[in-house]
Formats: structure tokens, C-alpha cells, sequence
């Protein structure tokens, strides 16, 4: 199986920035290198990616790559700095999307004791309807709350954990 590793936002674009500076394209390019790491070491085919300039390129790399899934990472950002959780979205009309999204959502809060905001269906989403693999956009933790940007900061390899068991176990 080859998977598709999109370390959300880049370049130019550092995504979501927290009160303290942190970026969301430093955090998920830490957390999507041990994903993919460990998903090597697993025995799976991965291909990498971080966009240089903007979402379209991401798309058009996963088109040509003949991927089986694709995971793009991302860190939320809320007004309410209250706000905590992690989501994981999918295109409405995949059922493959749908089923991940679960179970990556349960996962990763499970693993990190996180609120599981759930699976959710977006359609808006340049790399949710673009991609030829079936997608999911893991929105891992809340930037804009203290307590998850320190979490996202200091537990990258947790989270790359928790994502790989939530692939083996759709995979059974």
C-alpha cells in the first residue's frame, strides 16, 4: 500500500500561528516525518509532501503519485482559545474517507486523551475533493489553546504514533 503524507501549509503560507509563534507548517512537518518513518519501517510505501507555494501543487503531486490513501495534517485554530480537540475531516461521498476519519479521530484521543470532536464531512477542501486516493485532513490539536500547542510542540512522535495505529487497525 502507498500512502500520500501531506504536511499541511508551507513555504509562504505558515497556516495557523499561535500567540507564541508557533506555525502550524513547522508542526506538521514534525509530525508527518515520524509518520512517515514509522510507516517505512512498517513496510509501507510513503510519499512526502509539504507544498512550496500552494494546495493545487499538493493535488497535482498526489494525482501523479498512483497512491492508495492520502493523509494531509493540520493543526486548528479557533477564536476561543477554549477550543480543544482533534477532528478528522473526509469527503462526504467516501466511504474509505469516512471509515479512517473515524477511527484516526478515536485514536488520536484516545492515545493523547484529547477531546474526540468526531469525523466530520467537507467538501470544500482542495485536498479532500481533489485527490485520487481516498483523503482525510487530520486537524490534530488546537494551536490557538496553550495546553494542545504545548502537546503539539513537545509530543510530535505521539501523535505520528497514534495516526499509525489508527491506519493498522483500518487495515484489518
Amino acid at each position: 500500500m502507498k500512502i500520500f503524507i501531506n504536511a499541511g501549509h508551507g513555504g509562504l503560507d505558515p497556516g495557523a500561528v499561535s500567540n507564541y509563534m508557533t506555525k502550524e507548517k513547522d508542526i506538521t512537518r514534525t509530525v508527518a516525518a515520524s509518520l512517515a518513518a514509522m510507516l517505512i519501517e512498517k513496510g509501507y510505501n510513503i510519499e512526502f509532501f509539504q507544498q512550496k507555494e500552494n494546495v493545487n501543487e499538493v493535488v497535482e503531486i498526489e494525482k501523479g503519485s498512483s497512491s492508495d490513501l492520502f493523509i494531509s495534517l493540520h493543526c486548528n485554530s479557533a477564536a476561543n482559545a477554549l477550543a480543544i480537540g482533534v477532528e478528522v475531516l473526509y469527503y462526504p461521498t467516501s466511504g474509505t474517507g469516512r471509515t479512517l476519519a473515524g477511527i484516526l479521530s478515536k485514536s488520536i484521543s484516545e492515545t493523547l486523551e484529547l477531546k474526540n470532536r468526531g469525523a466530520k464531512p467537507r467538501k470544500d477542501l482542495r485536498v479532500l475533493n481533489g485527490t485520487k486516493a481516498p483523503a482525510v485532513l487530520v486537524e490534530l490539536a488546537f494551536l490557538s489553546n496553550l495546553n494542545e500547542e504545548q502537546m503539539l510542540i513537545n509530543k510530535p512522535y505521539s501523535f505520528a504514533t497514534a495516526i499509525m495505529k489508527g491506519i493498522e487497525e483500518w487495515q484489518k
